[in-house]
C-alpha cells in the first residue's frame, strides 16, 4: 500500500505527503470548521510550508556536494529528506545538517521583523497552538523554535548530526555515530518522561527520536563494517543462467530452481544481461510459453568480485533488482558468480553480530 503521495517537486526533488500527515490536516480542518477556528488551521498549514523550506535547505546543500536526494516526505512530526547516502566527510555532513535550522532561524527573524515593521490585523489566538493571533509573529517564533529544537545535539536531529560530524573529525565515523546515538536515546527517554507529566505529543516525539537514533546508528555501524567485505567473500558461485531463445515459462523454472527473482541471461557462455522481475510479471500467463527471453528488455548490469558489498547493494537498490551478476574484471562477458539480496542479508547479520 502506498503511504505517501507526490504533490509536486522543487529543483527536481519530489515532494510527498505521508498518509498520516494528510489525516492530520483533515483532522485540524474538521476541528477548525467545527469550532470556527480557521486561524489554527492556517497557522499549522503555513508552519508545514516552512518545515518544507527547512528540508529543502538540507536537500539543496546535499545536491551541492553531489549527493542525490530521492525525495522529501512530510510527516505529522516534521519532514524528512531521503538522501542516497550519508556523507562520511564531516565537513559535508555538518554543512548539510546546519542548513535546515539556519534557514528556519533566518525565516523566523525575517517574519518577526515584518511583524514589527508592518501593521497587520490580529486574528483570534489559536486554541490548538500557543499564539498571539498575529500570523507573522506566531510563524516567526514557531520557526525560531523549530530551528532551536533541531539544534539540540541529539541524534537523529540536525544538532545530533552536527555533533557527530564534529566528533568524526577526532575519531572513527562509527565511534562518533555511537556517541551521538547514545545521547539521542537519552534525550528521547527524557522527552517521554516529560511527556508523561505534561504533554502526550512529547511522548510521540521522544519515541521517534529514540527509534531514529537506534536504527540509524545500527545502519551506519553495519554499513561501515560491510565496507570492508568484498563481493567475492559472499557471492554464490553456482549460476543459474537462461538462454535468450528460451521461453519465459522455461526461464521462470530456472529462476525458481536457482531461487532468483531476476533472470540472468547468457548466450553460449557469454553474459548478455538480466531481465528484471517487474518486467517478467507484466507478461500474461498465456503468453509466457510463446514469448522468448530475447524479446524482453535485457539490461546489462554487473559488478566485480573485488567490489565492496555495500556499494554493490546500493546499486541493486537503485536498479530495483534482487540479483546482481558478478563478472570477471579482465573478461566482463564471463560470469563468475551472483550476488543476491539473501547473500547480502547474511553478510549484514554477520556484521551486526560482530
Amino acid at each position: 500500500m502506498k503511504l505517501s503521495f507526490k504533490i509536486g517537486s522543487a529543483w527536481g526533488i519530489p515532494i510527498e505527503l505521508h498518509l498520516t500527515f494528510i489525516l492530520l490536516i483533515l483532522a485540524v480542518l474538521g476541528y477548525a470548521v467545527y469550532f470556527n477556528d480557521i486561524y489554527s488551521f492556517t497557522l499549522i498549514v503555513f508552519l508545514f510550508v516552512f518545515v518544507l523550506f527547512h528540508e529543502l535547505a538540507h536537500s539543496v546543500v546535499a545536491r551541492r556536494y553531489g549527493i542525490k536526494v530521492r525525495k522529501i516526505v512530510l510527516y505529522p512530526i516534521g519532514g524528512v529528506s531521503e538522501i542516497e547516502e550519508i556523507p562520511e566527510n564531516p565537513s559535508i555532513e555538518w554543512r548539510m545538517a546546519i542548513s535546515g535550522p539556519l534557514t528556519s532561524v533566518i525565516l523566523g527573524a525575517a517574519l518577526i521583523a515584518i511583524y514589527y515593521l508592518v501593521p497587520i490585523p490580529l486574528f483570534h489566538p489559536s486554541s490548538l497552538v500557543l499564539s498571539s493571533g498575529n500570523l507573522f509573529s506566531d510563524l516567526g517564533y514557531l520557526n525560531l523554535l523549530l530551528g532551536a529544537f533541531n539544534l539540540i545535539p541529539a541524534f537523529p536531529m540536525d544538532g545530533g548530526r552536527v555533533f557527530r560530524a564534529l566528533l568524526a573529525e577526532r575519531m572513527k565515523f562509527s565511534d562518533a555515530t555511537k556517541y551521538a546515538a547514545y545521547i539521542g536515546r537519552i534525550f528521547g527517554i527524557i522527552m517521554v518522561v516529560v511527556g508523561l507529566l505534561f504533554n502526550f505529543v512529547l511522548i510521540l516525539i521522544g519515541v521517534f527520536i529514540y527509534i531514529g537514533a537506534s536504527e540509524e546508528a545500527e545502519q551506519t555501524i553495519v554499513s561501515t563494517t560491510l565496507a570492508s567485505v568484498r563481493v567475492k567473500d559472499v557471492m554464490q558461485s553456482e549460476i543459474g543462467a537462461v538462454r535468450p531463445d528460451q521461453t519465459i515459462s522455461e526461464a521462470l523454472e530456472i529462476m525458481f530452481k536457482s531461487r532468483y527473482h531476476d533472470a540472468l541471461v547468457e548466450k553460449e557462455g557469454i553474459f548478455q544481461g538480466i531481465v528484471k522481475w517487474n518486467e517478467i510479471i507484466k507478461i500474461a500467463k498465456d503468453q509466457r510459453s510463446s514469448l522468448r527471453v530475447e524479446q524482453m528488455p535485457i539490461k546489462n548490469i554487473s559488478t566485480y568480485p573485488d567490489e565492496a558489498v555495500f556499494e554493490a547493494y546500493k546499486n541493486m537498490i537503485k536498479e530495483k533488482i534482487d540479483l546482481l551478476p558478478v563478472v570477471d574484471k579482465q573478461n566482463p562477458t564471463k560470469v563468475v558468480g551472483v550476488l543476491t539480496s539473501e547473500t547480502v542479508a547474511g553478510a549484514y547479520e554477520k556484521a551486526r553480530n560482530k
